[in-house]
């Protein structure tokens, strides 16, 4: 018998109530434990499809429950189909979006989640992996770089570095650049990105350019700093 969380209680629409849910009806702590490991998977890997109707329950002839194995578990794009979705269906301390580390332990203390450090780093070890999984399953490099770039901005952002940062600086015809990175826009554009002497400056790579199938083939987070340097010298240049 497998009822989902949607079935057993419509007006869930967080984690918080998830875990509720769990606790009343008396799953073991390894269970609570699991639910705080697919949110933090669902928030560092980009899985915002994360609406009550992914989440499930089942019944044993004893008349137990337990909770359902995972299921839809997958990076989501928006409907540009370049960009990552960014709004859970989850919510997570009354947030859809912007979700920090910091959101994350403050549930695991208010639900006695005792693991929680340890679980996130799992997570985030697993996460930090992507390209290994992608090259192994044989994802084209194109979606491989587009869904790698998401997933280094969210492991950033909880406090994870990485040594091949996608950001660098550097001198070039007396000029100082910093912050100097490349990012995927929503029509598959790419957008090259510079802070020059501290002013930010911006040149869109579109499909005729001949860097944009380097881009494409090597993705934007191995970009290295001779190719960075070489496409701010051409398109930065003070003559253009």
């Amino acid at each position: 018998h497998t009822q989902t969380l949607a079935a057993l209680y419509p007006e869930a629409d967080s984690y918080e109530k998830l875990l509720m849910v769990c606790r009343k009806m008396r799953l073991p702590e390894d269970a609570q434990e699991e639910v705080f490991r697919r949110m933090v998977f669902n928030i560092l890997a980009n899985n915002t499809d994360d609406h009550n109707k992914n989440f499930s329950f089942l019944m044993n002839k004893e008349g137990r429950w337990s909770l359902a194995p995972a299921y839809d578990l997958t990076y989501i794009f928006n409907i540009g189909g370049y960009l990552p979705e960014t709004t859970h269906c989850l919510m997570t301390r009354g947030k859809l979006s912007g979700h920090t580390k910091e959101d994350a332990l403050a549930i695991a203390r208010e639900n006695g989640i005792r693991k929680a450090e340890s679980i996130i780093h799992q997570v985030a070890d697993a996460v930090a992996n992507f390209r290994n999984f992608a090259e192994r399953c044989g994802v084209k490099e194109q979606w491989t770089s587009a869904v790698e770039s998401t997933l280094n901005r969210h492991l950033e952002g909880w406090g994870f570095t990485r040594d091949n940062s996608t950001s660098v600086s550097f001198e070039l015809n007396g000029r100082h650049y910093s912050n100097v990175r490349v990012e995927q826009t929503y029509k598959g554009n790419y957008h090259l990105l510079a802070d020059i002497d501290g002013k930010e400056h911006k040149f869109v790579i579109g499909r005729n350019k001949p860097e944009h199938a380097t881009i494409r083939s090597v993705g934007t987070a191995n970009l290295n700093e001779e190719q960075l340097k070489e496409m701010c010298g051409k398109y930065f240049s003070p003559h253009r």
